[in-house]
C-alpha cells in the first residue's frame, strides 16, 4: 500500500501535497509529452479502487438489477471496468448511456441539456446508479436528477451517483456521490477518460495537466 495516500470510509484521499510518484513506467502516446506536470493517480490504484466500489454495490443490491448509467464522455473507461469488476461478483445489472451538456447562464444557475441515448422508459421503478468520472460542484448532477424523475413515470425507485472521484473545493457540493473511489485535491486532471479539448482521455493514469498541455492546440494533431 502506498505511504501517501490514506483510505477512508468514504473515499481513498490523495492529499494536498505532491504525491512525487515515479512516472517512468506510465505509458501514454507521443504527442503528449510534456503536457503534464506530474501524475495523481496510478492505473493500478484506479483498478484497486474500481474493485472496492464494485464490493460496494454488490453488498447494497444483492437480488436486485440496478440500471447503470454511464454520463459520457469521460466516465466510459470507468464504467466499463466497474462492469467488469460487478460481473465478477455475479452482480445483474441493465446498462444505459446518457450524454449531458451543461450551461451555465449569466445569472450562474445553469441548466443540462440530455443530448441522447437514454431510454427513459428503462429507469421505471428501477434502482437506477449514475456513473461519473468526476464530481467536482456537483451542478450537473443537480439538474439531472430531478429532471430524470419528471421524465420517467412512474418514476425510478431510487436513484444514487457513483463517481470515480470527487473533488475538494471551498463550497459545499450540490449533490454528494455515495460511491467514490478517490477524494483529491483541487487541480486541473486529465486522463482515463477525463479530457480537456477531446484530449488525454486515451491515458491509463491520471495527470495533473502542464500550461503546455493546457495551451497545446489539438487542431495540429492529424
Amino acid at each position: 500500500s502506498n505511504p501517501n495516500i490514506m483510505p477512508s470510509n468514504e473515499a481513498i484521499v490523495i492529499p494536498d501535497e505532491p504525491r512525487n510518484l515515479d512516472a517512468s513506467n506510465c505509458v501514454y502516446p507521443a504527442e503528449y509529452e510534456g503536457h503534464f506536470d506530474s501524475l495523481m493517480i496510478f492505473k493500478d490504484e484506479i483498478r484497486k479502487a474500481v474493485q472496492s466500489l464494485a464490493n460496494k454495490i454488490h453488498e447494497d443490491y444483492q437480488g436486485c438489477r440496478p440500471v447503470m448509467v454511464c454520463i459520457l464522455k469521460g466516465a466510459n473507461p470507468f464504467y466499463q471496468h466497474l462492469l467488469d469488476a460487478l460481473q465478477d461478483h455475479k452482480q445483474g445489472y441493465n446498462t444505459e448511456f446518457i450524454r449531458v451538456s451543461s450551461y451555465e447562464g449569466t445569472n450562474s444557475t445553469g441548466h443540462v441539456k440530455i443530448e441522447g441515448g437514454l431510454d427513459v422508459n428503462m429507469l421505471q421503478q428501477k434502482h437506477v446508479i449514475l456513473v461519473e468520472d468526476i464530481v467536482d460542484t456537483g451542478t450537473t448532477l443537480s439538474y439531472l436528477i430531478p429532471m430524470l424523475k419528471e421524465m420517467t413515470n412512474p418514476p425510478p425507485a431510487s436513484i444514487e451517483v457513483c463517481s470515480l472521484l470527487s473533488k475538494r473545493i471551498n463550497k459545499p457540493q450540490k449533490v454528494e456521490a455515495k460511491y467514490v473511489g478517490f477524494s483529491i485535491p483541487d487541480h486541473f486532471i486529465v486522463g482515463y477518460g477525463l479530457d480537456h479539448n477531446e484530449l488525454y482521455r486515451d491515458t491509463e493514469d491520471i495527470w495533473i495537466i502542464s500550461q503546455k498541455g493546457i495551451d497545446f492546440d489539438p487542431s495540429c494533431l492529424s
